[in-house]
């Protein structure tokens, strides 16, 4: 749901956003650490299992070189049958310890020598294969265990040949070492990955030949279970670390190591869900704390805005209160410097326009646009105040009514805009003789009405209603070189106090008029209520014509 006000929206965007960005900068440092941290746990899985596979090639190294010795020392001795061989083999230090078992063959795969008990080659050596190679090579060699035999024992066969001074290979030494009563795995096992984790080693024709379920030595690797891909290229000779599914299918940290020139690889592995333990806890807290900030990040940037927003809603409340016209436009602070300030100049600004526009409409409203006298409202509202004004402070007024003589004729003569002019002209010419506390108005057509304060005898009245007719008498220049002689006829009614109502003051003034009209008109009628009328004859002068006549 979107917030009604700026403040909630401004304060949910502010919150989103600070959310958006919380999230995405956790999102890519958990990532860099997830990486990171597959990364080095994966170097250092690979550099325990360095350790460990030096160690191996080490083991197999000093075994070779002890038969390598004890070879030497039989080519160098005369050939006195098995008795001294055996007692070369009984007396020779570190074979016991090496080797848990130890035959010597003769070129012909009789039994020279044998080193007590001997119960893990006995069934192996009816196979001469060993010694055939041996023969034939003239080097040493290690034998991989036959997969399924030795009663699921691993056994490990190094042979050494004896070469006598001719460099004939006379005998050949074969030492056997079982991988599980041997010391051969001892600290590649204290060297497991976690608490999960496990090590294994096999052959690289795939003989399994150490791993922590002893059920499965001397085993076929891949017989149980597809082996890994990566296992698969270990086998071919690649070292290296890489995430996947170990035979169970667990998802692991899977680590492989050549051991030496034995054939043989050293592998681990070590479940993703404890080697990456750590990252997920961190996941978890940087989670958590993501929106803990998002959540303050939102109370702040709240009470941000409220404080960012304060002077807005002052601005809106003196902008109501400008509406309402509870106060002025001079309440909004217009010497900010800051958007609140450019918002209070520009409704200021507004306001002053309105201001004027209402003016303007109020004046078109009660003024007449031709002449730019009062028209009819203005007359009605401004002549009951001068009424209501004159009964308050006990003086007269006199109401002058005017028209133009035979306008109609002016028109039909000359056109409308010809009368336009000369109604322009007779306006300005009312406003150059009047007082200025008299108020003109031009009610309809070419009709006029004059309202004069204080003009309460009827002497005074014939002065007024003669200055006016000499003004309105000079010819009127209309345009087109066409100078035209207006006349004017006027009916004047003068009340003292107390003043009658508008209606009858109109109504004299009205008649008056009529009168000065019978008359001849371009003349006045002076009629003062509760009084005869007085009208004064129609003036002729030599040179001027009345229209019409």
């Amino acid at each position: 749901m979107i917030p009604k006000t700026l403040k909630g929206r401004l304060t949910a965007a502010v919150t989103a956003l600070v959310a958006a960005a919380c999230m995405l900068v956790t999102a890519v440092a958990l990532e860099v650490a997830y990486r990171e941290m597959k990364e080095s746990t994966g170097r250092q899985q690979y550099a325990l299992l360095t350790s460990a596979a030096a160690h191996l090639a080490f083991e197999l190294d000093a075994k070779r070189t002890l038969l390598r010795t004890l070879a030497e020392e039989m080519a160098q001795q005369p050939a006195n049958g098995g008795a001294r061989i055996q007692d070369m083999l009984a007396h020779h230090p570190g074979l016991r310890q090496a080797f848990a078992d130890l035959v010597v063959l003769d070129t012909a795969g009789r039994i020279a020598g044998l080193q007590q008990p001997g119960y893990f080659l006995r069934s192996q050596l009816a196979d001469s294969s060993c010694l055939r190679e041996t023969v034939q090579t003239g080097a040493a060699l290690t034998l991989q265990p036959p997969a399924g035999t030795a009663n699921g024992r691993a056994v490990v066969v190094l042979t050494q040949p004896v070469v006598d001074g001719h460099g004939r290979t006379v005998l050949v030494l074969c030492g056997g070492t079982s991988l599980e009563d041997s010391s051969f795995f001892s600290q590649a096992a204290r060297l497991r990955p976690g608490a999960t984790g496990y090590l294994f080693a096999l052959t690289r024709s795939g003989t399994l030949l150490y791993h922590p379920d002893r059920g499965r030595h001397a085993l076929k690797a891949g017989d149980e279970a597809p082996l890994p891909a990566m296992a698969r290229a270990a086998m071919q000779g690649w070292d290296g670390w890489t995430f996947g599914k170990d035979a169970q299918g667990t998802p692991s940290l899977l680590t492989y190591k050549q051991v030496g020139s034995s054939g043989w690889v050293l592998a681990s592995a070590f479940p993703a869900d404890e080697a990456l333990a750590g990252i997920s806890r961190a996941r978890h807290h940087a989670w958590t704390w993501a929106a803990i900030l998002a959540v303050c990040a939102g109370v702040v940037g709240w009470a941000t805005m409220v404080v960012l927003l304060r002077p807005l809603r002052a601005l809106r409340r003196h902008v109501h209160a400008v509406e309402r016209e509870e106060a002025d436009i001079g309440v909004l602070e217009l010497e900010r410097d800051d958007e609140i300030g450019a918002l209070g100049r520009a409704f200021h600004s507004l306001s002053v326009k309105r201001q004027i526009a209402e003016q303007q409409l109020k004046e078109l409203s009660l003024t007449d646009t031709l002449t730019g006298l009062g028209n009819r409202r203005q007359f009605d509202h401004e002549v009951a105040l001068l009424i209501e004004q004159a009964a308050r402070y006990r003086y007269g007024l006199a109401v002058a009514f005017l028209d133009v003589d035979c306008f109609k004729s002016i028109n039909d003569t000359y056109g409308h805009a010809a009368g336009d002019a000369v109604l322009k002209e007779f306006a300005r010419r009312l406003r150059t003789v009047t007082r200025p506390t008299d108020r003109s108005y031009r009610l309809a057509g070419d009709e006029f009405v004059i309202v004069s304060e204080r003009l309460e005898s009827g002497e005074n009245a014939r002065r007024f209603a003669a200055k006016i007719l000499r003004a309105i008498r000079r010819p009127f220049d209309i345009g087109g070189g066409i100078s035209l002689p207006v006349t004017t006829s006027i009916g004047v009614a003068v009340a003292r106090f107390p003043v009658a109502p508008v209606g009858d003051l109109l109504q004299h003034a009205d008649a008056a008029l009529y009168q000065t009209k019978r008359s001849g008109r371009d003349g006045y009628t002076i009629k003062e209520l509760g009084m005869p009328a007085f009208a004064a004859a129609p003036a002729r002068r030599a040179g001027l014509r009345t229209v019409g006549q």
